[in-house]
């Protein structure tokens, strides 16, 4: 299988020379794209001394979605059978690569396999990734330890799909993104796995796991309050692409419900401007424009029907921390999970 590494780096100096490092090492043979999201730091200049990288310098900061496009775009173009999505801060294990790629040989109605990516301390940072059946999406696994989060995930306890691959790293097939697109370059970053993911789906093909591989990933927690502007911005543009109106319309009085929740949460985390400005969006014409573009790109790769797609939602969210993690676990899941009980079975088409 021919394949390809595409890492998109931003401001990522400190990372970057050991992430590189780590392919050299681990995938000697591999050809790597880097592409440079107009840094400031120096980070294009640490990916030009690696002769065996080809480098993509961007004018402009495309984001997650767009920068890993323009990569995606020139290993396809390469010849590229299956490409490597890896994040700046992020290093290839020994044998990973290869085991992945064995995985995709012998299961071919898999479009894209996710290895553990675990944290420098051994705790998990994803095992397969779920989303909240409105939008929210969350790391699988976060915190816990790999023993811990295989006992504890339904997709590894009962050996089925994860509901979504965490973009840090991921091995997908050329063919599937040839035939189902590439990121969503509206979302700029944040939920652009999950969107990829759903689409996917929606296309027929699979999605797995393969916990006996490792990434470690030198995750550190986001310090712009930006984040939950995309976050907010994009779990609805998601929701409003990928699922039915009768969905949507479905769900809307327990979004209703959870919208005051989620204001006084940003309230009392500070990023209350962030909330607002992403119903903003909303009330440009332009923002529709793209979303009905985007659902018409659904309707017409769509084999998966919306009861089919939900059944991977979860009710609960489970990996929250931080000041108001005591509302989301005493107030926000059980009514959640109260409402997800009745809406659910209603969800037949």
């Amino acid at each position: 299988m021919q394949t390809a590494i595409v890492i998109v780096s931003f401001n990522g100096r400190k990372w970057l020379g050991q992430c590189l490092k780590s392919c050299q090492t681990c995938a000697p043979d591999v050809p790597i794209y880097v592409v440079d999201n107009a840094s400031t730091d120096g980070s294009a200049e640490i990916a030009a001394t690696f002769p065996e990288v080809t480098l993509l310098r961007q004018e402009l900061n495309r984001g997650f979605a767009g920068g890993n496009n323009a990569g995606l775009r020139a290993a396809l173009n390469d010849g590229a059978e299956a490409v490597m999505l890896l994040n700046q801060d992020a290093v290839l294990s020994e044998g990973c690569l290869p085991a992945l790629e064995k995985y995709l040989a012998e299961h071919p109605q898999v479009a894209g396999v996710q290895p553990a990516i675990m944290l420098p301390d051994g705790r998990v940072n994803s095992l397969g990734n779920s989303f909240h059946f409105l939008g929210f999406g969350e790391s699988g696994g976060s915190g816990l330890s790999l023993a811990e989060a295989q006992a504890k995930l339904p997709w590894l306890k009962h050996n089925t799909e994860p509901p979504y691959l965490s973009g840090a790293a991921v091995l997908l097939r050329a063919e599937a993104l040839k035939q189902a697109g590439l990121f969503y370059e509206e979302l700029f970053m944040y939920h652009e796995d999950l969107e990829l993911s759903l689409r996917l789906r929606v296309a027929g093909w699979q999605l797995a796991v393969a916990p006996q591989v490792k990434v470690i990933h030198f995750y550190e927690p986001a310090r712009s309050r930006k984040q939950y502007y995309y976050m907010e911005r994009n779990r609805l543009i998601v929701w409003y692409e990928v699922f039915s109106w009768r969905t949507v319309c479905l769900l809307l009085p327990i979004y209703l419900v959870a919208e005051p929740i989620l204001l006084l949460m940003s309230v009392a985390q500070g990023w209350l401007g962030e909330k607002l400005h992403s119903y903003g969006y909303f009330f440009r014409a332009g923002s529709w424009l793209h979303i009905m573009v985007a659902r018409r790109r659904i309707k017409r790769l769509r084999c998966v029907s919306d009861k089919h797609l939900m059944a991977l939602a979860a009710a609960r969210i489970s990996y929250q921390t931080g000041p108001t993690a005591f509302i989301t676990r005493w107030f926000w899941n059980p009514l959640s999970s109260l409402a997800w009980a009745v809406f659910k079975p209603l969800i037949r088409w």
